[in-house]
């Protein structure tokens, strides 16, 4: 259970932590906020069909981008709550590349100021050959790590009176797989939007995806809201920890991963904006925690090391602990995995370690 809510909760290695970060872009990239200006009628679902965004991307079309995805669950003949989208969730798992996600955000009918915001989708590379406008966005996920990739594209665009997201999103590779190639995703996720009738006539015209940057740097604003030594005090760590940013994430990794204690920790943020109302929802598979921002809500879970984990193999197993918090219409998700030690701080001490840490964060 506790598996289950972090997947539809949040890309990150371990496996728990990959499956949040992946489903919670899915869902962040999808919702926008409620608004008293929201259409309320759109296109009516074939009796039993369920979701028009599933309608359109159906499972047989979702197969086409990877033969793994099958459908997650969100696939509501209603909008969901704060969402001017109807929405649609597929995802896949192996063991060589984690997880991965494909959303579908179909806004119909959406009002011109939507239609608008999607054309004006910034560092967007423009698609030919479908819709009245498309054009393709790659987040890519942390660099400076082993096998870094300009992978995890999101597709925008607008037909008549109807606006369609996409996010296709997987996470760094596992167990000797493959890196991720943002061409490839590119290229079948536009050749799906075809195939779901988007196509205006014209041949299909993909971008390529950017080169793979250097390392990023460390002054991103997820980075700030936590140094370094905060986190090495807070959990009793001997070792200076490394930062790895992302585009809306910080990791930071500790010196001895297969060795028990605090210095086998993996600790990551996570903010996304604009997720606190679909994603947020308290108490469902955790533990609510009170006096930290809007709502907060805490699950642990443990999974063996080894080489889906990326930790060296051993007895002790990996717990993972993590906090999501809701402060407005945002969502960060504070994630601690490490390796408890018989002679070092207990699961639960940990536990409240890392609620201390989080409860003077602002976001």
């Amino acid at each position: 259970m506790v598996a289950v809510q972090i997947l539809v909760g949040r890309l990150r290695r371990l496996r728990i932590a990959v499956a949040v970060a992946v489903l919670g872009l899915v869902l962040a990239s999808c919702a926008g906020p409620s608004t008293p200006n929201n259409p309320t009628q759109g296109p009516s679902p074939e009796p039993g069909k369920g979701s028009p965004a599933c309608n359109l991307i159906t499972p047989e079309i979702a197969a086409k981008v990877d033969p793994g995805l099958v459908p997650m669950g969100q696939n509501s003949q209603q909008r969901p709550p704060g969402s001017k989208a109807y929405l649609c969730t597929y995802s896949n798992k192996s063991a060589e590349r984690g997880m991965t996600g494909l959303s579908v955000a179909l806004t119909s009918p959406a009002l011109a100021g939507d239609i608008d915001k999607a054309k004006a989708t910034s560092d967007c590379s423009p698609v030919m050959g479908i819709g009245d406008f498309a054009c393709l966005q790659w987040t890519g996920y942390f660099r400076g790590e082993a096998g870094g990739a300009s992978a995890n594209v999101v597709l925008t665009a607008v037909r008549g009176s109807e606006v369609l997201e996409m996010p296709y999103v997987t996470g760094p590779p596992m167990n000797g797989g493959m890196a991720p190639d943002g061409d490839a995703m590119a290229r079948t996720l536009s050749q799906a939007v075809v195939d779901a009738g988007w196509g205006n006539g014209t041949e299909l015209k993909v971008p390529a995806a950017p080169p793979v940057g250097p390392p990023a740097t460390t002054n991103n604003a997820v980075c700030a809201l936590l140094d370094p030594g905060q986190v090495k005090q807070a959990f009793g760590a001997t070792t200076e920890p490394q930062l790895l940013p992302g585009e809306a994430s910080c990791r930071y990794t500790f010196a001895t991963p297969g060795t028990p204690g605090p210095d086998s920790m993996v600790f990551s943020i996570e903010v996304l904006k604009a997720a606190g109302t679909v994603l947020g929802i308290p108490g469902r598979g955790g533990e609510v925690i009170d006096g930290i921002g809007d709502r907060a809500t805490f699950f642990t879970g443990t999974e063996q090391a080894g080489p889906k984990s990326l930790r060296p193999a051993g007895d002790v197993p990996i717990t993972i602990l993590s906090l999501q918090v809701v402060r407005g219409q945002n969502l960060a998700t504070f994630t601690a995995q490490v390796l408890i030690s018989p002679t070092g701080p207990s699961a639960a001490q940990t536990k409240e370690q890392l609620i201390g840490l989080v409860r003077g964060v602002v976001f």
